[in-house]
């Protein structure tokens, strides 16, 4: 897949989401390849485009805790964590080797996002996004 594959699969899948938790439930996402030397902005639709990469580092610390070897190199895996706020990113999804969305929410955390009863359903879209990824990943 490329990137204007990503990004309409990603808008149409995050769309599905939105419509199953009854409001959005991550204002940023970001697609950002790992690859090189220092990250790479690819895609970015929320409230930070300008300081958003400049703050990158902090702002995923938790997730990148998360990343494996393993999870580098294919597509579809995904984590959440329940400790990111305010710009802390929530969740990821690998797109395709060492490349992710970055998924956040600047106004709640995923603990009080799945305290909500609508995640229940929300839930299973967030999965269906990942797994197209996991049967065509995003080549850059």
């Amino acid at each position: 897949m490329d990137i204007n594959a990503a990004t309409a699969r990603i808008q149409k899948s995050f769309t599905l989401l939105n419509a199953a938790y009854g409001r959005a439930v991550f204002d940023e996402l970001a697609i950002v390849s790992l690859a090189g030397e220092s990250p790479e902005l690819h895609y970015y639709e929320g409230p930070r485009r300008e300081a958003f990469m400049e703050e990158f580092a902090d702002s995923t610390l938790l997730l990148r805790q998360e990343l494996t070897h393993e999870q580098t190199e294919l597509g579809g895996e995904f984590s959440f964590t329940r400790e990111g706020d305010g710009i802390g990113m929530d969740a990821y999804i690998c797109l395709g080797p060492k490349v992710y969305l970055f998924c956040n929410n600047v106004e709640k955390s995923m603990k009080e996002i799945t305290q909500d009863p609508a995640w229940l359903d929300a839930q299973g879209e967030f999965l269906n996004a990942s797994q197209y990824f996991a049967v065509d990943p995003l080549q850059l």
